[in-house]
């Protein structure tokens, strides 16, 4: 049977609209430019064998 990972996703507003991603790199980047940067764990609909 397979399992499923939680995985990490980090989000931001940037305007009227907000941003998700899933690369700390770039929530490091935003974080440096003084953007309040939020972190969810989400459920992947994939799941790994």
């Amino acid at each position: 049977m397979g399992e499923r990972k939680l995985e990490f996703i980090w989000y931001w507003t940037k305007g009227d609209s907000r941003v998700y991603t899933r690369k700390t790199e770039i929530a490091e980047r935003a974080m440096k430019e003084g953007k309040l940067v939020m972190g969810k764990r989400v459920k992947p609909n994939i799941i790994k064998y």
